[in-house]
């Protein structure tokens, strides 16, 4: 079995990534921003980044590469990161 193309891989992450941007996006106009629950809000990105995570890996069939999972994970955080960045500037 030949090893898996990390680099597509990751492609198809930050794609799946970027769609989680977007419906974090829709609930925090529909839901947060208006509300003032910023503190949730960003309780909802690490939990959204978590599914996408959990999704992905399961998915794709990456419950025992190790390496993929460090590598989406990695991704998943610094797109959190930057949510939580974004979003803090706001309020």
């Amino acid at each position: 079995m030949s090893a898996p193309d990390y680099t597509e891989l990751e492609s198809r992450f930050h794609c799946a990534c970027e769609d989680a941007i977007g419906e974090l996006s829709m609930q925090y106009k529909t839901h947060y921003h208006s509300a003032g629950k910023l503190e949730d809000f960003f309780g909802l990105i690490q939990t959204e980044f978590e599914r996408v995570v959990e999704i992905f890996t399961h998915k794709n069939n990456l419950a025992e590469d190790k390496e993929a999972q460090r590598r989406i994970s990695a991704i998943a955080k610094e797109y959190a990161k930057k949510c939580v960045d974004d979003y803090g500037k706001v309020n």
